[in-house]
């Protein structure tokens, strides 16, 4: 396993799992599978509806809580009620913290929610604090007027949509850049890609394999999920190999600047209005 060191001298596993299932029943096997297989960070949210089904896998697979990465994404409801909301998630989960607690999206009162995050960092009850799906403009505005630094921003990223601006952003200001759906959710045939297949013949590796140790090169943390055994084993063993220069130019040059996911409905208008607030303040 390799890490990334965060803004606050916290290691976080460059590759964890994603959580999000629709069944609570795929939730649990797919979750106690990647333990066994070595996944020691796990990606959570409460929008998920599935937090006590990780928790079973969690104490299923009988791993020390100190051996383990647990980020936990909450929505923006204010100041009390994030509170409220990350102590229900830690009963959920029988813990009395989180290695990382996210904002899930720039929607609502962000800033109260964010000086929620802050109050719980100042705590202990979260190792590290940051942000999800935001854009320069909101993080800009939360770094205009936060105490603490997110260590964090978790945003769409793959080979078809690098967000390159985005990522020399979070460098310079040294917010670690995290990457939901690092295969495109299945929904842009990037495993088909040729040039992706070319690399993953010349390294003897898997298509995803290729995509995530591009990814964790670009120093880019990646949670990728599957409900099939064999592919998160296989997500999993990329760290036996590395990219040469050639190859890293030549996925770097797939970027079509194409998402393929929108956000919530909920959150378009929230959007425009936050991004009026953010030019006024």
């Amino acid at each position: 396993m390799e890490y990334i060191e965060l803004n606050n001298n916290i290691k976080m596993p460059i590759l964890g799992f994603g959580t999000y299932f629709e069944h609570a029943i795929d939730t649990k096997a797919a979750v106690l599978c990647a333990l066994k297989e070595g996944y020691r960070s796990l990606d959570t949210a409460k929008w998920y509806v599935n937090e006590q089904e990780v928790e079973k896998a969690i104490k299923e697979s009988q791993i020390a809580r100190k051996d383990l990465f647990i980020t936990c994404k909450v929505e923006s409801k204010g100041y009390q009620n994030t509170i409220n909301d990350v102590y229900d998630s830690l009963k959920k989960f029988d813990t009395d913290y989180f290695d990382l607690i996210l904002i899930h999206w720039p929607a609502g009162d962000i800033l109260d929610t964010y000086r929620a995050l802050e109050y719980l960092y100042e705590n202990k009850i979260a190792r590290a604090i940051g942000i999800s799906n935001f854009n320069e403009q909101y993080c800009e505005y939360i770094l205009n007027n936060c105490k603490i630094k997110p260590q964090v921003n978790q945003i769409e990223t793959h080979l078809y949509f690098q967000a390159k601006k985005m990522n020399e952003y979070l460098v310079n200001n040294n917010i670690t850049h995290e990457s939901w759906s690092p295969f495109g959710e299945g929904k842009i045939n990037i495993f088909n890609d040729p040039s992706v297949i070319n690399i993953a013949k010349k390294y003897n590796k898997k298509e995803s394999q290729i995509i995530l140790r591009y990814l964790i090169q670009k120093n880019i943390v990646v949670i990728p999920r599957s409900t099939n055994p064999e592919h998160i084993k296989e997500n999993f063993n990329v760290f036996d190999f590395k990219l040469d220069d050639e190859d890293m130019n030549t996925l770097e040059s797939l970027d079509k600047k194409k998402r393929v996911s929108g956000w919530p409905e909920s959150m378009k208008i929230e959007e425009i209005y936050w991004y009026i607030l953010v030019k006024i303040l």
